[in-house]
Parts: structure tokens; sequence; C-alpha cells
């Protein structure tokens, strides 16, 4: 886990066979906002799919890898300061310890981030 803990925590997780709903509190207080960007904070596109891997990993037990992101889309922007708390939704299939997810990150009706990846257990 590279971001958990640190620069975000996870503050409530559901799982089901197939389903993972979480809720995430981002740490505005982090060294990442210093530079990206001063004074206007934003959650960088890679830590919304890093937080969507580490969240699987916590449901699945299981150190994962991306293998392949067929879609990434970047709908808007997160600043902690209005959204400091962000949703989760992510569904699965496993096969051999792959996994194939359409995930979600948002906040009330804002949709940040859309993702539909591969996910390969190490």
């Amino acid at each position: 886990m590279i971001l958990l803990n640190d620069f975000y925590s996870i503050v409530n997780q559901e799982s089901s066979l197939g389903s993972v709903k979480a809720n995430v509190l981002i740490n505005i207080a982090h060294k990442i906002f210093e530079g990206h960007f001063p004074g206007v904070p934003v959650v960088p596109g890679v830590c919304m799919v890093q937080m969507v891997r580490e969240i699987l990993e916590v449901s699945a037990k299981k150190e994962l890898k991306i293998e392949t992101a067929d879609t990434i889309k970047f709908l808007s922007v997160i600043d902690p300061r209005q959204h400091a708390t962000v949703s989760a939704s992510i569904d699965y299939t496993e096969n051999d310890n792959v996994f194939s997810i359409n995930a979600t990150l948002f906040a009330e009706q804002i949709i940040f981030l859309k993702l539909r990846a591969t996910l390969r257990a190490v």
C-alpha cells in the first residue's frame, strides 16, 4: 500500500462477492498538495487510480498490479477542500487471480473517475 493511511484513509468499506463500496477521507495536509497545486489542491489522477487499486486489495486481501486499463476517464477534479470524503464503487469478476473491474470515484452527484481495468494478484 503506497497511499493508504497516509494520503487517504478508508472510513468504511463494504464488500460482497463481485462488489466493493468504500468511503475514503483524503488527507488535505498531505505533501502532494504542496506541489499539485500550490494554493489550489487537486488530487492527481494517478492517485485516484491507486486508491481504487488499494481499496480492492484490502477487500481481496491480495496484492494486485494493474495489467491493463481499458478506460480511464477523469471527469472532474477532486479538490479536497470541497470533497475531503469521496466514495468508491468497484464491481469486479475474478478468474484465476485476475480481476476485471469497473470502478467509479464520486461524491454526491459528481463523478471524478471511471475506470475499467484488469488487475492480477502478485
